[in-house]
């Protein structure tokens, strides 16, 4: 008697096997809902921490201008030895690397900067790794069996430094952080420091293969390839490609056959000729004031134009303040 009585209680709790398969479809089910939710937080997590990287960029470049009386330069050599781009002796920089070597100090990176010696070199500290200048939403991250386009093997590594180039996902805006050392916040953003980006995203990679441009990603954008007056930094005519005249540098631009800049590409569909950020329906940018915000890639050209450049006089259209 007992043992019917446990035999009927088993029988009670057991699942067949038609029930453990719609169980295990339900949870199935519940993932499936559930991925895509997790996936949203972790990218918004990654974006969070890419805009707050570009927060402090803008406020070591404030630091600095305030300490300087001038901005940092997007990329300079030491006194005494002639831009490799202009061909002159220039106003004396901070010494050899870029804008994200030169504000160091004043990202509590003063160690690190000291490390560079006297004259500065940044190639002395060229393996030195920073979370600060890394956004976790690149897509391009290199690895050990990827073909690079290009012949410095572009971003091969985090180094922070490659040839004295600083090696991150952001680039500043060379019409703001002239390479002769000359400017201040007034004289390079006469628009206005809230109108103007500075700073942008960038894959430390793109386009491997070089199917859309390709190669070494510089820490400058905007760049001008157009003579003027023998002077690549100051025309305002950034952007435009020419044939037949001086090319300062073939990097990004301000578009490239009608696009801005891309959020969220590839790697492979990296447009080398523009801007990119890793996040899905926007690029975060830094804008003179040390403020950030996410810029939608359907974003009128012309606007966009306007934002970078920052000594125009045109006011930004409405699609900047959506």
């Amino acid at each position: 008697m007992m043992g019917h009585l446990f035999q009927r209680k088993e029988r009670r709790f057991a699942f067949t096997l038609v029930e453990l398969l719609v169980v295990i479809a339900i949870i199935g089910i519940l993932v499936a809902l559930l991925l895509p939710a997790v996936q949203a937080a972790r990218e918004a997590a990654r974006r969070s921490q890419c805009t707050n990287n570009v927060k402090q960029i803008g406020l070591g470049i404030h630091n600095f201008h305030d300490t300087q009386k001038r901005l940092p330069p997007v990329e300079g050599v030491p006194n005494g030895v002639a831009n490799p781009y202009t061909g002159r002796m220039d106003t004396p920089s901070p010494g050899y690397g870029t804008i994200f070597f030169y504000i160091l100090p004043f990202i509590e990176q003063t160690p690190l900067y000291q490390q560079a010696g006297t004259p500065l070199d940044s190639m002395n500290v060229g393996g030195t790794v920073l979370k600060a200048y890394l956004c976790p939403s690149d897509k391009s991250v290199p690895n050990a069996n990827q073909v690079f386009s290009g012949s410095c093997g572009a971003m091969i590594s985090d180094e922070v430094q490659r040839n004295s180039f600083g090696s991150a996902n952001y680039a500043a805006n060379i019409m703001c952080f002239d390479p002769r050392y000359k400017k201040t916040l007034e004289t390079a953003m006469a628009d206005g420091t809230s109108n103007c980006v500075g700073i942008v995203e960038r894959f430390r990679n793109c386009s491997p293969d070089g199917a859309h441009g390709g190669g070494c990603t510089l820490p400058a954008w905007a760049w001008n390839n157009i003579r003027n007056g023998g002077d690549c930094w100051s025309s305002p005519t950034f952007g435009g490609q020419q044939a037949g005249v001086m090319q300062c540098s073939g990097n990004a631009q301000f578009n490239n056959s009608g696009i801005a800049f891309q959020a969220g590409p590839t790697a492979q569909a990296c447009n080398w000729y523009v801007t990119q950020g890793g996040h899905p329906g926007t690029m975060v940018v830094g804008l003179g004031d040390a403020s950030t915000r996410g810029v939608n890639p359907m974003i009128n050209v012309t606007t966009w134009t306007n934002a970078c450049t920052p000594n125009d006089a045109n006011v930004l259209g409405a699609d900047w303040t959506q």
